[in-house]
C-alpha cells in the first residue's frame, strides 16, 4: 500500500506544470491539425497557449464559402475585398477583415490570421477559431477548413 501511494505521488507530481509568475514558460514545437467548419461560432481547438507562447497557424487543407448559392469557396484568407464589396455588410465579426477569413482569440477579442500566419499570445487560456462570419448569417455557409497548430 505505501508503495503504491508513493508511486501515484510521483507519478501526479511529474504529471503537474507549475506556473510561476514572471517566469517564460518552455514551449514545446508541436503541431495538431484541427477541423473548423464554417456553420459554428467560436470552436475549441482543444488547445491551450500561455501568454508569451509563439502559436503559429496555417491552412493544410479544405475550403469554405459565406454563402454556396451566391459566392465562391476560399481559403483561410477569405474573400478578396472586391468579392467581400459584393457581400451583404452587416454580418462581419470583424469590419477590418473580409468575409471567411480564420480569426482566432484566446479569452476575449479576436485576431483575423488568414492562411498562414504566428503570433505571440497575450493571454492564457484556450485557443478558439471561426470564420469571419456572425452566428446569426452561418445558415448559408458551407465547408470547413483544416489547420494545423504549433503551440
Amino acid at each position: 500500500m505505501v508503495m503504491r501511494r508513493t508511486w501515484a505521488v510521483a507519478a501526479l507530481a511529474c504529471a503537474m506544470t507549475v506556473t510561476i509568475p514572471g517566469v517564460a514558460q518552455a514551449t514545446s514545437r508541436r503541431s495538431q491539425d484541427v477541423v473548423i467548419t464554417s456553420r459554428r461560432g467560436w470552436q475549441d481547438t482543444g488547445i491551450y497557449v500561455f501568454g508569451g507562447d509563439l502559436v503559429r497557424v496555417q491552412q493544410v487543407g479544405g475550403s469554405w464559402t459565406v454563402d454556396h448559392n451566391s459566392f465562391p469557396w476560399v481559403g483561410a484568407s477569405g474573400y478578396d475585398w472586391d468579392t467581400d464589396s459584393h457581400i451583404y455588410q452587416g454580418c462581419k465579426i470583424r469590419d477590418d477583415s473580409p468575409y471567411a477569413r480564420l480569426l482566432s482569440r484566446v479569452k476575449s477579442g479576436s485576431r483575423a490570421l488568414g492562411a498562414r500566419r504566428s503570433w505571440r499570445a497575450t493571454t492564457s487560456g484556450r485557443l478558439l477559431m471561426r470564420i469571419n462570419d456572425q452566428d446569426r448569417c452561418l445558415g448559408d455557409n458551407a465547408g470547413a477548413l483544416v489547420i494545423r497548430i504549433w503551440h
